[in-house]
């Protein structure tokens, strides 16, 4: 990274921290004041109130619109604060539109936040994701800090980011940390992030809770994360908000996100129940953390933070955002309703789960004419996703491969292979022991509603060798590997180059780590070829034949089979009913 671009970098996350550190402790009224902090988080993309064939959206940014601007309107503006807790620039082709197909206008988030007029933004993994140019020109257009204490410039403790800052509403002073999540160098290749490290956020954050208290005195301070919420009792580097909120001083409140739940509460940290909130995904609900403060003879009495969450269903949609939109709206959709091209085969992910399926086979089948690697290793990345034969818009292609990864070719031996596929199908299926043992390891909500109960994105078949995977055997001993496809024997000390996603060779899901017992540090050196994002390669395969026919290779099967078909009609219907 050039010295010019750190030093533009670094003087914008000084002059966002000071530009909100001017605070007149004069103007504090005596007695009660009532602030509510509101933050949005993992909206990926949804900032359009109908979708590109023009229905209306159940949940949007222009319902986050409507509710603030009412908010501001009755409750004053010195009562509300609005904050993003990130992931905010993946996930539906109007941010993919405004990421890399029309750079010259503002990205789509800082026409957008601007508007609502948030207070500061958090970043997210998968807004780093999206690579420095989108990122970097994001946080210049922003008219409010880009917070990530925890990205650091590589070799240093200086903050690539805004590592935080002050809120004043009414002389009270709110001090904001924003913290991004330090697993991203396990997802994504470090070419996304040049001349950025990821730091552990617990020494980042007393470091910051400590000067800020110093130099700040601020009223309040929240820690706004985009991390899980994980266990109060274990300390998780990807999900680690509820651990934060009980063992680091200092804090009145944390705002997660990241892992898509919806959870308002409090944690026990050894003095005081500090409150925890995360507002689930996509605008489906705001999180609110209200702050009662009682000022008296220039100073604080009493203060009491509560969480809440509040849904936003019932909420209407902003007439005003979405003329402001309207424009932007018509060129995504214009873009997103474009054909690329026809499928000759309806394929549904549903059927991934329980076998070959034409969905993630028609990936392994590009990844391998991509590469001319042995073997290839990829998931179902969407979960419930169908298409019937027919043209494919860009829609339908950004549904079918919703991620940005990119195409890597790996170094793995046999036994290696072998490992990490039992690590795949150790988090897939369960060891049937009895008829009511389901095959799919499954969790039931309080509704009684089936669901996957770990990450289908993690569950990676393979092409390229012919194997069967018994589910009545426990660990380590599902997977049997009868050869390669073209029936060559299948070696275990042989070096086979296998590809796979970006972020699974940086180390995404443990399969390479804990399944294949490989070093973290040395997942780099194992890499032997890196190529463009897969929809890219998945759009100019359809461009070149003219169309995508996807087909199932077969080269995998659960067994025993009579056992296998019986649970399937059952589980099938469980899942997707």
């Amino acid at each position: 990274m050039s010295k010019i671009y750190k030093v533009i970098a670094v003087s914008f996350s000084l002059a966002a921290l000071l530009s909100f550190t001017n605070v007149d402790r004069d103007k504090i009224k005596e007695g009660k004041h009532l602030i509510y902090i509101y933050t949005t988080n993992d909206i990926h993309g949804l900032f359009f109130d109908s979708t590109y064939n023009g229905e209306v959206q159940t949940s949007s940014l222009s319902k986050v619109s409507s509710f603030v601007k009412r908010e501001r309107e009755q409750k004053g503006e010195e009562a509300v604060v609005l904050l993003d807790v990130g992931d905010h620039l993946q996930g539906d082709n109007s941010v993919f539109y405004y990421n890399y197909i029309d750079t010259t206008e503002v990205n789509l988030v800082p026409y957008a936040f601007n508007y609502l007029r948030y207070d500061a933004v958090v970043v997210g993994n998968h807004d780093i994701e999206t690579g420095h140019k989108v990122y970097d020109k994001v946080r210049s257009e922003l008219k409010m800090p880009y917070l990530a204490a925890n990205a650091l410039y590589k070799g240093s403790e200086e903050p690539y980011f805004t590592p935080y800052t002050i809120i004043e509403r009414g002389g009270i002073k709110i001090a904001v940390i924003g913290l991004t999540n330090a697993n991203i160098k396990k997802w994504l290749s470090p070419s996304l992030y040049e001349g950025i490290e990821f730091s552990e956020v617990i020494p980042v954050l007393e470091r910051y809770i400590k000067k800020i208290r110093r130099t700040e005195s601020p009223d309040i301070l929240v820690v706004a994360i985009h991390a899980g919420l994980g266990d109060e009792k274990l300390y998780q580097l990807e999900d680690p908000s509820k651990f934060i909120a009980a063992n680091v001083k200092g804090i009145d409140m944390v705002f997660a996100a990241h892992d898509h739940k919806s959870f308002s509460g409090y944690v026990w940290n050894g003095k005081d129940s500090i409150p925890v909130v995360e507002g689930g995904s996509r605008t489906q609900n705001l999180s609110c953390g209200t702050i009662e403060i009682v000022y008296k003879n220039s100073k604080v009495v009493t203060k009491k933070v509560s969480p809440s969450l509040i849904s936003l269903k019932d909420i209407p949609s902003d007439p005003e955002y979405n003329q402001f939109m309207l424009t932007r709206y018509k060129a995504v959709k214009s873009f997103t309703n474009n054909i690329i091209g026809y499928v000759d085969q309806d394929f549904s992910s549903k059927d991934a789960y329980f076998g070959s399926s034409e969905y993630v086979d028609m990936i392994h089948v590009l990844q391998l004419e991509c590469t001319s690697a042995d073997i290839s290793f990829a998931a179902p990345l969407s979960y419930d996703f169908s298409f019937k034969a027919g043209y494919m818009n860009f829609q339908g292609l950004m549904n079918l491969y919703p991620f940005e990864n990119l195409l890597y070719t790996i170094n793995l031996t046999g036994s290696e292979v072998k490992n990490y596929l039992e690590y795949s199908y150790k988090k897939w299926v369960n060891k049937v022991t009895s008829p009511d043992t389901p095959m799919l390891i499954i969790d039931y909500n309080d509704k009684g509603n089936a669901r996957l109960k770990n990450m289908h994105f993690n569950f990676d078949s393979a092409a390229g060798i012919l194997y069967e995977v018994d589910i009545t055997k426990g660990d380590g001993e599902r997977v049997k590997i009868l050869s390669m496809a073209d029936g060559k024997p299948f070696e275990p000390e042989k070096v086979y180059r296998v590809a796979m996603s970006s972020y699974r060779a940086s180390g995404g899901g443990d399969l390479l780590t804990a399944g294949a017992g490989i070093p973290f540090d040395e997942l780099d050196s194992r890499v032997v070829l890196r190529l463009k994002d897969i929809r890219g390669l998945i759009y100019e395969k359809i461009k070149r034949d003219g169309k995508l026919s996807p087909r199932k290779l077969n080269s995998w099967e659960f067994v025993p089979e009579q056992l296998v078909l019986e649970k399937v009609s059952i589980e099938k219907d469980e899942l997707f009913r």
